[in-house]
């Protein structure tokens, strides 16, 4: 067969994986709005179930992940170049990090740098001993809010970008999750793993990101009713979707080298103009010095508040409304934003491709959330604004838009804010896209673009289905959807970083850790 023959036929949908993905999303969805209350009280008493059976599994495994990426990291699997000795790299240093920060955060770090922090200043783990609303309780919100939106999340996402990178770039596998654990799985076995991992895959996340875009969308609705003032709903919410839809539709379309490039760029300058803004327009001295004594307090107590669980404490709920939730999340897109980014690794080592995919956003996020969540902690510290009351009373969408109406031209700020949100959530969304895409086909190889119909296709679903979730009052029962399958997520994540290692180890014996023997078309 031509090679020409053979990129067509791994770029053909494979039904195996698309329609038994495709059909349990649509399944849970329609189950979770025709019956809402049922389903979410099931999922309910199902995940508190996981939660205290293995809630301690999740983190343990959390704390291993963090520690294996910097083992591997810096040993002799860190030398390896992804893509052979002579290979270059497709991307300079400041295209890969916006790549990596928009790619991977979204609109996650907007909705959350200014609420989360909160939440835990106010209702701090009893365990701590924390007064709520202190000073205390202050630096470890920002401190633990930091820890949940960089090193561990993005060790995740790129010990799994790493174990896809090395098959696809070294190996010649094809471009997909389930090729990351090849390593442990005899070749009799792959025609079935394939379509089962990745139809998981698809369900997964198709339902972390319409529930996710759910979230922004309601927040794009609290930013235009606040600016001109009125009450938004649905029709809002459809007007943004118009909106959001289209650009990550067209930016995945014409590539990630293309429209995912240029859009991920605009966007982290985006974040740095605002964040500017609010650290100079708001209590500078204030959020200068939080943010110091928060990484402080971070640096020093990674180990023990990363393991923060309510043994001998059981009445503490914060654990099970936090840290394991979080964990679930990072499991689910580990596998998937690991696919994103092991896009971007050619010409780079391991070394440098752990290194740059993990310190550069844990340095920016630490510095946006104690921007942000400094300032929320500041308002309500000082009594000048009471932002939980607030986030009680118009939800967690509008705690931004509360915070910035106390700034000079707050209308203006609030509109640069919406903007942001809707390229920041568009950014992300066409990095997934593109994902679901990829692993609906029989297996591109790196370097190969999916159909783009494929592209249309989830583009367009993922969009209607946040839609429909925000007019339906269905986004709960989604998320906890999403908490049932991090489960096996966890395991696919664990699975790679075994085979990672054998693959390390053979290619470690190659010359020019090149290995281009594949049984693949």
């Amino acid at each position: 067969m031509t090679e020409d023959a053979c990129i067509a036929e791994r770029r053909k949908l494979n039904h195996y994986t698309f329609w038994p993905g495709f059909i349990l999303l649509a399944f849970g969805i329609l189950l979770g709005l025709v019956y809402h209350e049922g389903l979410a009280a099931i999922l309910s008493r199902t995940m508190s179930w996981i939660h205290v059976n293995f809630g301690w599994l999740e983190v343990s495994l959390g704390i291993i992940i963090v520690m294996f990426t910097a083992g591997i990291a810096f040993s002799p699997i860190g030398d390896i170049r992804l893509g052979g000795r002579d290979a270059k790299p497709e991307f300079t240093f400041w295209q890969w990090f916006a790549l990596s920060l928009c790619g991977c955060i979204g609109i996650g770090i907007l909705f959350w740098a200014m609420g989360e922090p909160i939440y835990h200043m106010m209702q701090p783990p009893l365990s701590l001993h924390l007064e709520p609303g202190s000073k205390d309780a202050g630096v470890f919100a920002i401190a633990q809010t930091t820890l949940h939106w960089t090193i561990a999340q993005y060790c995740f996402y790129t010990i799994c970008a790493v174990a896809i990178a090395l098959v696809s770039y070294n190996r010649n596998y094809p471009l997909s999750v389930a090729a990351g654990m090849y390593a442990i799985f005899p070749e009799k076995y792959r025609p079935i793993l394939v379509p089962t991992v990745h139809a998981i895959c698809l369900f997964s996340l198709c339902c972390a990101i319409a529930t996710s875009m759910g979230a922004g969308l309601m927040q794009i609705g609290s930013g235009t009713g606040r600016i001109f003032g009125y009450t938004p709903g649905a029709g809002t919410w459809a007007a943004a979707a118009a909106i959001i839809i289209p650009i990550y539709v067209l930016s995945s379309y014409s590539g990630l080298k293309k429209g995912m490039r240029y859009l991920s760029t605009g966007t982290t300058r985006a974040f740095f103009f605002f964040m500017a803004i609010v650290l100079l327009a708001g209590p500078t001295l204030f959020i200068l010095g939080i943010g110091v004594e928060s990484f402080g307090y971070f640096a020093n107590n990674f180990f023990r508040n990363s393991t923060l669980l309510n043994t001998m404490q059981v009445n503490d709920k914060w654990p099970m409304q936090w840290l394991v939730p979080y964990m679930e999340i990072f499991f689910i897109f580990a596998p998937l934003l690991g696919h994103f980014l092991a896009r971007m690794g050619k010409g780079r080592t391991i070394r440098q491709f752990i290194l740059v995919n993990v310190v550069p956003p844990t340095i920016f996020c630490h510095f946006w959330i104690a921007t942000f969540g400094g300032t929320a902690v500041y308002f309500q510290w000082s009594g000048l604004v009471d932002v939980w009351a607030g986030i009680h009373e118009f939800g967690m969408e509008s705690m931004v838009y509360i915070l910035l109406s106390q700034f000079p031209f707050s209308k203006i700020l609030m509109g640069i804010f919406v903007v942001t949100i809707v390229f920041s959530f568009a950014t992300m969304t066409d990095s997934l896209v593109a994902t679901l895409a990829i692993i609906s086909t029989k297996g591109v190889h790196v370097g190969e673009e999916p159909p783009k119909h494929l592209k249309i296709i989830w583009g367009v679903v993922v969009g209607l289905i946040a839609y429909v979730l925000c007019i339906s009052g269905g986004i709960e029962p989604v998320r906890g959807l999403i908490s049932l399958a991090g489960f096996p997520m966890m395991l696919f994540t664990f699975a790679m970083c075994v085979s990672l290692v054998k693959d390390g180890m053979h290619l470690l014996n190659k010359p020019d850790w090149l290995d281009n023997k594949s049984d693949d078309c």
